[in-house]
């Protein structure tokens, strides 16, 4: 199950990048896709499962993957500029910037992948996707505790 803590500081992270590069990241509950412009970032969370770290424990460990989508209408962007918008999104995520608030405590981003466009897509809309691996872990807390 993906936990608020792990959406609202990808979303931070994500917001705070996007905006370095002069590219929304839309909402898209918020903005049907035609309203958005012609290029921007939207995120996504792909697979996440939770489990108990043993058997009565209180703790559990959730891990899963964030999707940074970078879409662009054809013909708008070129391959390299895009990848270098890539980059500067992968690095929100790798290392603590100064800018951004400090990361959550018990949340930790791993590896990342990146999928180049399909050659192959038909239509007026191309996505460049930057996949965040992430584990984060958490306590329920009780009245005895």
């Amino acid at each position: 199950m993906l936990s608020a803590i792990v959406w609202n500081d990808a979303y931070a992270r994500a917001s705070l990048a996007a905006e370095k590069q002069n590219i929304p990241l839309v909402d898209v509950l918020m903005q049907p896709p035609g309203d958005r412009p012609p290029l921007h970032w939207r995120m996504e969370a792909q697979t996440s499962r939770s489990d108990r770290l043993g058997l009565g424990e209180t703790a559990m460990e959730e891990e899963g993957e964030i999707a940074l989508h970078l879409t662009m209408r054809v013909g708008r962007i070129s391959t390299p500029d895009a990848l270098t918008h890539c980059t500067a999104m992968s690095a929100m995520f790798r290392a603590q910037q100064a800018d951004a608030l400090p990361w959550p405590e018990g949340l930790y981003y791993d590896g990342q992948s990146l999928y180049p466009p399909d050659p192959d897509t038909t239509g007026n809309w191309i996505s460049m996707s930057l996949m965040i691996r992430y584990r984060y872990q958490d306590r329920i807390i009780r009245e005895s505790d």
